[in-house]
């Protein structure tokens, strides 16, 4: 899921579409938070998919609207203000955030050095290292040693249904996956524009003393290797897949 911040913001031109979108107020920092209408769409898709267990486990349903709904609408908030804080402590602008199917970006204006967008850029990311940890605590305290001390990442739907420290059991345990999928997603992967992307062409600025155009290639070329090889990746397993249901 794309998530980070647009360092071109300017804002005297740039505005979000508020007529297709909620807006959730900007009680923090004064940030103004909106969530397009199409945030939902995610939520529908896995709702539709739960619906084949509705009769064996109905509390599977709840289970993805719980962890599709305000689970991941918090946890790609906290990621954003991430960005949005730190833009604000180093004197950048901030026009706003907006949550979208994609995860969210925040709308950051430039910092005054490459340094402060290289924080930037890493202050989302790192936000997922205290939330995975409470979700662990969580799980920790709900499961103790009884399932094991690091949680499975397949969700168990016996466990599931068994009671509500079942139900908390998963739910912790997938987002605590969840913060570990986004860290590695947005923070390893150099791809712009990720913030490993932007992260990926500050450190070649910074540490490789790259020029800034050369840098801007190599982080292009990059993404654009990362790219095919997902693509491969993706019609090789869809291949597979379909050739051993023969």
């Amino acid at each position: 899921r794309f998530q980070g911040s647009f360092y071109n913001y300017n804002s005297t031109t740039m505005t979000t579409p508020r007529q297709s979108a909620i807006n959730l107020g900007s009680c923090i920092a004064g940030v103004p938070v909106t969530l397009h209408y199409s945030f939902f769409l995610l939520l529908l898709i896995e709702f539709v998919y739960a619906i084949r267990y509705a009769q064996s486990y109905p509390i599977f349903m709840l289970f993805v609207v719980v962890l599709y709904g305000p689970v991941l609408l918090m946890t790609i908030l906290v990621h954003e203000f991430g960005h949005a804080l730190m833009t604000k402590r180093l004197g950048g602008s901030v026009g706003g955030i907006v949550l979208w199917p994609l995860g969210g970006f925040a709308l950051c204006g430039p910092t005054d050095a490459l340094s402060g967008d290289l924080k930037v850029a890493l202050a989302g990311p790192i936000t997922h290292v205290p939330m995975g940890f409470l979700w662990w605590v969580i799980y920790a305290g709900v499961a103790g040693d009884e399932h094991g001390w690091w949680p499975s990442s397949t969700i168990y739907l016996d466990v599931l249904s068994s009671s509500a420290a079942g139900f908390f059991e998963i739910l912790s345990a997938q987002a605590l996956y969840l913060n570990i999928l986004l860290l590695c997603f947005n923070l390893f992967i150099p791809a712009y524009p990720l913030d490993g992307g932007r992260i990926y062409a500050a450190s070649l600025i910074l540490v490789l003393k790259l020029k800034a155009l050369t840098a801007a290639k190599v982080t292009a070329i990059t993404a654009m290797l990362i790219s095919s090889g997902m693509i491969v990746y993706a019609i090789i397993s869809v291949v597979n897949k379909t050739a051993g249901s023969e």
